[in-house]
């Protein structure tokens, strides 16, 4: 179900295109069209607040895929088409109670694989793409210390997900090795590098922190049992130990309430 505020922003949205354009879109593409879907994209990407500002971050750049024939038909009728969408996104995105780091940029594409009604809408954040991206492409050293026996991470108490990259990335995008459906957990949450026989937690500057056993950590080695909280989400790092290191071979519980 959609929150107050979106629902809010899609009647704003619908009203404002409607009365500014409506002499644009013809029969096939209709201003409800552009408003359901820019909504939804702002929505869909939207990353949480901070203590300092608990408004949700709106996505900064949109990009609206349409027919070609359906695109040159409006920008002849329009040809500020884009600007004119982007002051609405500011005024809109204000009054449903998000911010915005910049002026929103929206992009008209033409794509001949889209049908005549159809259109798509995409929506990111300008600076966290660029920084993620830099983060990503970052060499690492050669690893020579042997890899951990069995690494894994416990979400949320399901089964176990096995850690077989070198470079893991964690959050709700679909482009991440592990992705979780929270939506207080940002697109690139964090990253894990394995260094030197063991692996490395970074927070990739997400909104909402990353917490190992309680403290708040932007850098951390982990180790089997450590509890690591972002968002909603709570996972749990594990490995195996190599045999003879202990009698048991087994890692004491992880207390529940206490995490």
């Amino acid at each position: 179900m959609k929150s107050q505020h979106i629902a809010r922003l899609e009647e704003q949205l619908e009203r404002l295109v409607e009365g500014a354009f409506t002499h644009v879109f013809g029969k096939k593409i209709q201003a409800h069209d552009i408003a359901l879907e820019l909504s939804r994209a702002m929505e869909n990407n939207a990353e949480a607040g901070h203590p300092g500002d608990p408004r949700p971050l709106a996505p900064d750049h949109y990009t609206i895929a349409l027919n070609a024939e359906t695109l040159d038909h409006l920008l002849r009728r329009q040809p500020r088409l884009s600007e004119i969408l982007g002051q609405h996104m500011v005024e809109l995105a204000a009054g449903a109670g998000y911010r915005l780091d910049n002026r929103p940029v929206i992009e008209l594409q033409a794509d001949g694989a889209l049908a005549a009604g159809r259109l798509v809408v995409r929506a990111w954040h300008t600076r966290r793409r660029q920084n993620t991206t830099a983060l990503l492409q970052r060499v690492e050293p050669v690893e020579t210390a042997p890899p951990p026996t069995n690494p894994h991470l416990l979400v949320n108490g399901s089964q176990p997900i096995p850690l077989r990259q070198p470079i893991l990335n964690i959050g709700r995008s679909r482009d991440n090795h592990i992705i979780l459906d929270d939506a207080a957990v940002s697109r690139h949450h964090l990253q894990l590098r394995l260094r030197q026989g063991r692996y490395m937690l970074f927070d990739t500057q997400s909104q909402t922190g990353t917490f190992v056993n309680g403290a708040r950590v932007k850098e951390h080695a982990l180790q089997p049992g450590d509890v690591i909280h972002i968002g909603s989400t709570r996972l749990v790092y594990m490995e195996d130990r190599p045999p003879g290191e202990t009698e048991t071979g087994t890692y004491p519980p992880v207390d529940d309430e206490n995490t």
